[in-house]
């Protein structure tokens, strides 16, 4: 399993190459995320089914035609969706919408749509997809060996064991899980499980780190072993059935 630093959230940026798909990347880029564009949806379903993963899918109205199913696979992969229209394009989104339900809809005009809304649409979709009461991903997704989040009751299933956390501890315990082998820095999970900018010296994460890692007994014998990596954050690593054993043997 390769290592590699958790970077700016990704959004993919659909839309065919013009003023507002220009300004729309430049104040994504100011407000910390990596925008990555995108001119059709074939492209960009291409692009997830050869890995690539998005945090949020940001589009503009230029082709109806071309967005035919995309919602439906956005809904079944978590992937929260934008959907951005000038106001000469409303008469062509009434008949969509029904179809689409996209996640949220916002005006976008170049000259005087503020970056603090674009934001703060941005940040309501991504706390929504984390909120432990409308978690929607499937059974194999929350799962990893003996650890089954449940997050229904904000808990974790353990060999039988059912271990009760705090929604911050579930949820920086499910960042780690779900990026596993990943050196996550201390700013990069402020910002996702917080949702705060990151302040310097703060000891946040390092507090929650100490409580999930001994709730939920992350050590080499039960699969998982959360390491603080110096200087840069933490990385939950995953210990084989093999390395497992064989420590035994020794």
């Amino acid at each position: 399993m390769t290592t590699q630093d958790a970077g700016p959230l990704s959004v993919a940026l659909l839309g065919t190459t013009n003023e507002r798909i220009d300004a729309l990347h430049d104040e994504l880029v100011v407000l910390g995320y990596q925008p990555i564009l995108f001119t059709n949806a074939a492209d960009f379903l291409i692009a997830f089914c050869m890995g690539q993963r998005f945090n949020l899918l940001l589009l503009t109205l230029h082709d109806p035609s071309q967005y035919k199913g995309l919602p439906e696979v956005c809904r079944k992969f978590r992937i929260p969706t934008l959907l951005v229209v000038e106001e000469e394009q409303w008469k062509l989104l009434a008949p969509q919408i029904r179809e689409a339900s996209w996640d949220d809809v916002m005006d976008f005009n170049v000259l005087q749509t503020r970056i603090q809304e674009l934001e703060w649409r941005i940040q309501v979709l991504l706390k929504r997809q984390d909120a432990p009461g409308q978690l929607g991903w499937l059974e194999g997704e929350m799962t990893w060996e003996d650890y089954k989040f449940c997050p229904e009751s904000i808990s974790v299933e353990f060999r039988g064991r059912k271990i009760h956390l705090t929604q911050l501890e579930w949820t920086f315990a499910l960042e780690l899980f779900r990026n596993a082998g990943r050196v996550l820095s201390r700013e990069w999970l402020l910002t996702r499980v917080w949702k705060s900018k990151p302040r310097l010296g703060t000891r946040t994460v390092d507090v929650c780190a100490t409580k999930v890692r001994k709730k939920l007994d992350l050590r080499d014998e039960n699969g998982f072993v959360l390491r603080g990596i110096y200087r840069q954050g933490y990385q939950l690593a995953y210990i084989s059935g093999e390395a497992r054993a064989a420590k035994i043997v020794r």
